[in-house]
């Protein structure tokens, strides 16, 4: 169901370079797709779909790829379009070497096959000239990260397959978890991961940084905080990076500079005047001035959009100009146009639907079923913990994170808040599960309180 790129052929095995050994068995190193990758598209929607069914993944894909960061929905689905506020650009010299800055910039597929980053340097004009004043600039913003220890990459491997971590990405091939039996065949995950090669790009210290603050370094949600020690962190940091390191192709490196480059004032100067002339503020907050996350649309608004074109954002190649390249692939471009045809007819949801709609934006599904929607997939549930002999003896329920039915009326709006937001650390609700309730940024999760109850009290249908 899902076209291969070629436009980047040459970059085909860039992530998958050094080790043969750990690199097919390492979850950091599995086989990156040739599209943005947004889980709850890529779950729940294929090129099976209907017409009707594939638009409502084309919605997830309008606010996942942040197309409404430049194109506004219409006034009443504002709240349904959000956007996603991108990456924490505070300190990110200090996450990413002068090299890999260059390549995100130049174009992030080059680093990450499956980011939903567009490129704006992709095309045929592009201006080397700019690519070297946004370095310099973003080359400045740098952030003094506290020395964690070194971690224990064997109990960083425990770690991994024990907490959760393989309900969204992919366990490492060949690990046995404690406890299965020897004669047991422990099945491949069947649905995607979501990948994760951004490990290969961050040094150890940076990486168990972001493991212990995601929702700083990510404002989006989209990894929230499992409220990791700072041993734990460590040790799964050590385990993450465990894998080969990421080795670029030498007609790459023969055209890129990994020295840092000199500090030119009007240089640094001319690349922050250019992260606002490219809109790259319409996604990411302006480094050092809130006011400036997600500007405000500057394009023409999604109704005005033609969705039988194929150029611009659909095309399957970079065209140049200020037009952003995300490398979609068939089955999203029909997907997104599916949405666009049926735009105009998109109502306000109801607190079910809505339920569901941020349910998969969010990944929630990755853990919690309802309504017959979701939970951990069936051969994914070996990897989850149980904490003792009690667990055990309660089955399923001993290990794995709990449906999420009738919660608005189980649970006060209160225990919901601390669920979700916590205090300092996830909540505790289930003491028994090894798997925490990870804690979400407050704008990420606000509106699921008064949801659940709204949807859970009020009768069927």
């Amino acid at each position: 169901m899902r076209r291969d790129h070629t436009g980047l052929a040459f970059l085909a095995g860039l992530l998958l370079l050094g080790s043969a050994k750990m690199a097919g068995a390492h979850p950091a190193h599995a086989k990156p797709v040739n599209y943005p990758f947004v889980v709850g598209f890529e779950r729940f929607h294929s090129g099976m779909d209907d017409e009707a069914y594939l638009a409502e993944g084309g919605f997830i894909l309008l606010n996942e790829l942040n197309c409404v960061a430049c194109h506004a929905p219409p006034a009443p689905l504002a709240d349904q379009f959000p956007g996603v506020v991108a990456t924490n650009l505070e300190g990110v010299a200090s996450r990413l070497a002068p090299l890999e800055l260059e390549i995100f910039i130049r174009n992030p597929r080059f680093a990450k096959r499956d980011t939903t980053m567009p490129s704006l340097f992709a095309g045929p004009d592009r201006d080397l000239d700019e690519v070297a004043a946004l370095r310099a600039w973003l080359g400045t913003l740098k952030k003094e990260l506290p020395a964690h220890p070194v971690g224990d990459i064997e109990r960083g491997r425990a770690l991994y397959h024990r907490i959760g971590c393989v309900a969204c990405h992919a366990p490492e091939t060949g690990y046995r978890p404690p406890g299965v039996p020897d004669n047991a065949e422990i099945e491949m995950a069947g649905l995607a991961s979501v990948p994760m090669n951004l490990a290969d790009l961050y040094d150890l210290n940076a990486l168990t940084e972001f493991l212990l603050r995601p929702n700083e370094h990510r404002p989006s949600g989209r990894m929230p905080d499992f409220g990791l020690s700072v041993a734990d962190a460590s040790d799964l940091a050590a385990y993450l990076k465990a894998g080969p390191d990421l080795v670029l192709p030498e007609n790459l490196t023969e055209a890129l500079s990994s020295e840092a480059p000199v500090v030119d004032a009007a240089l640094v100067a001319t690349g922050r005047g250019l992260f606002l002339t490219k809109q790259c503020h319409a996604c990411h907050s302006m480094p050092g001035d809130d006011s400036a996350a997600l500007s405000g649309p500057t394009a023409k608004p999604l109704a005005a959009l033609d969705p039988g074109s194929t150029g611009g954002c659909f095309s399957e190649r970079p065209v140049g100009g200020a037009v952003p390249f995300y490398g979609l692939d068939l089955v999203q471009r029909r997907a997104l146009a599916a949405a666009l045809r049926r735009l105009a007819d998109r109502g306000e949801l109801d607190p079910s639907r809505e339920i569901d709609w941020r349910m998969k934006q969010l990944n929630c599904y990755a853990c919690h079923e309802r309504a017959g929607i979701g939970g951990p997939e069936t051969s994914r549930e070996v990897y989850f913990g149980f904490s003792g002999d009690e667990a055990v003896a309660m089955g399923r329920e001993g290990h794995l994170p709990p449906p999420l039915d009738d919660v608005g009326t189980r649970l006060a709006r209160e225990t919901l808040e601390a669920i979700l937001f916590g205090g300092g650390g996830p909540a505790k609700s289930r003491p028994h599960l090894v798997v925490p309730m990870p804690v979400y940024r407050r704008e990420a999760g606000a509106p699921f309180p008064d949801l659940f109850r709204a949807a859970d009290s009020s009768p069927p249908p």
